[in-house]
């Protein structure tokens, strides 16, 4: 794929696998945020985590609008996480990284520190040339519009040559629209979408639509 001089790739469960449980730890740790922050029970907070992201993108971004909730105050809780508790050293990714010749960046609805966090543990921090985190993106959140403009401004990429990898189909349709390949990660429903160009189930595969 000779046209590709960018790839954009997701962090949390793209990166590393769902099965790690990372992601599914920083979401028990948005419910309990939300429940101790409004009182909620677990049911309600689970509930109303749900109603944010459906409607936002991210709860962050629903309890930024309707609650006026601090985000760093969220960022700081919901974050506070180890990610040595649940990945380690990943020898396939690194090799995979190694031989892409293209610019790597990383696109994520999460901090920084997290972003850091998670690289370094799967010894990959050395591959990227820019990490594009909730803050930098001014908590304009993927699949917002702005998230992606300001994506394809500061990196100077161009998006009919660059191709984004996600897990989660929604933010691929905006980077489908401006003109980017798109891949999705672990479609574990097998669902088709028209924005999707390809389908893997783990991030090394991306090698071979690469070498095509």
């Amino acid at each position: 794929m000779r046209d590709i001089e960018a790839i954009i790739f997701d962090l949390d469960n793209t990166l590393y696998p769902k099965e790690a449980g990372l992601l599914n730890e920083v979401g028990n740790r948005i419910d309990e945020f939300i429940c101790k922050k409004f009182n909620l029970d677990y049911p309600g907070a689970v509930s109303y985590r749900k109603k944010l992201f459906n409607e936002y993108g991210t709860t962050l971004k629903g309890l930024m609008i309707e609650e006026k909730v601090d985000p760093e105050e969220y960022l700081g809780f919901v974050h506070n996480l180890n990610a040595e508790n649940f990945l380690k050293r990943n020898e396939e990714l690194i090799k995979m990284l190694g031989g892409i010749k293209q610019k790597k960046i990383i696109f994520s609805n999460s901090p920084r520190e997290h972003v850091l966090n998670v690289i370094r543990v799967l010894g990959i921090e050395d591959f990227f040339s820019g990490i594009y985190d909730i803050r930098l993106l001014d908590f304009n959140n993927k699949p917002g519009e702005d998230a992606y403009n300001k994506l394809v401004k500061h990196s100077r990429i161009n998006p009919k040559e660059s191709m984004m990898i996600d897990d989660y189909e929604n933010n691929l349709k905006p980077a489908k629209e401006i003109g980017m390949t798109t891949v999705l990660v672990g479609n574990g429903d097998y669902h088709k979408f028209p924005y999707v160009d390809y389908y893997i189930t783990k991030i090394t595969e991306i090698g071979g639509i690469l070498r095509e």
